[in-house]
């Protein structure tokens, strides 16, 4: 038995389906199963029940998950003790698409760096889906991530930015650009463009709960990569995305193509947030969350 079976092991029981498991682990699904039949076999019992739709654990399983997650704890924690004792190591920061906050990770970065000027900082890019799972097995100290449920799960955080979605991007040739507010339920027809499900699944689900709460319910939908260029679909005439006022100062110049309306729906609740383990934080995370902190009331008081 290795590691890699206990952390297989972990992610189906927790996401409830191979299917969604093998996109947050990114192995193929046939992959997978077979890592979990070896491990069966190897407990001797069965730790999952094979359901039509996703798994559920045995009495067996719910047994074996708890001491599965302790055994990855211990052996995240001997390896962050190995890791601490290399001065070398520095903080390593993730981020995945940042879009544009940008120069909110620049700000906090830089008050970092100003207030620990011999700490060597490595900064990774590590995509939402693995940012949870990197920072229990201690291969990161801290990263930046946008959530839609607050307080975060099981991680210590730190909202940076409100990003609470009040409008929509609309091609401007869409008859809908006339009018001053939208009413969500009201885009049926077009495509909506959205985070993507394989490596924003959280944000994704919790983006699409709440347009169906609102009256909506997608008929077309499509992932994209986190940066402006892909909303040129949008210009092209079928396509619309969610969008706060900062993501639409970017287009404030393309009212020819890309229109930017407010929504008379409630407001949907989102956030840019830095997180960490809160169980045990290093000095180095400790002092970058109060850069952070720092940067934060300096932006509201501003």
């Amino acid at each position: 038995m290795e590691l890699r079976h206990l952390r297989y092991f972990v992610a189906v029981a927790e996401e409830g389906s191979f299917l969604r498991a093998a996109g947050r682990l990114r192995v193929a699904q046939p992959a997978l199963s077979k890592q979990i039949r070896d491990l069966e076999r190897e407990v001797g019992v069965k730790l999952f029940e094979r359901l039509p739709r996703g798994t559920r654990l045995t009495r067996a399983g719910e047994q074996f998950l708890g001491d599965a997650r302790a055994a990855l704890e211990s052996a995240a924690r001997a390896t962050a003790t190995a890791r601490r004792a290399d001065s070398g190591t520095g903080l390593r920061f993730a981020h995945s698409d940042l879009y544009v906050y940008t120069p909110v990770v620049l700000k906090v970065l830089a008050a970092f760096r100003q207030a620990s000027p011999d700490t060597p900082v490595r900064v990774l890019r590590v995509n939402e889906v693995d940012q949870h799972a990197a920072l229990r097995e201690h291969r990161i100290d801290v990263a930046v991530s946008f959530v839609a449920t607050w307080p975060v799960p099981g991680l210590a955080a730190l909202q940076l930015a409100d990003c609470a979605i009040t409008g929509v991007l609309l091609p401007a040739t869409h008859p809908l650009a006339a009018e001053r507010r939208v009413r969500l339920q009201d885009l049926s027809d077009l495509l909506w463009l959205h985070p993507s499900q394989r490596t924003r699944p959280e944000l994704y689900r919790a983006l699409r709960t709440a347009l169906e709460t609102r009256g909506l319910v997608p008929a077309r939908h499509r992932g994209r990569r986190g940066d402006i260029a892909s909303n040129v679909a949008i210009a092209a005439g079928d396509a619309w995305a969610l969008a706060n006022p900062v993501v639409a100062a970017v287009y404030a110049d393309a009212e020819g193509s890309i229109v930017h309306r407010p929504f008379v729906d409630a407001p949907i609740p989102m956030w840019f947030v830095l997180i960490w383990r809160g169980d045990s934080p290093s000095p180095l995370v400790e002092r970058l969350v109060q850069a952070a902190r720092g940067t934060v009331a300096s932006a509201r008081a501003s």
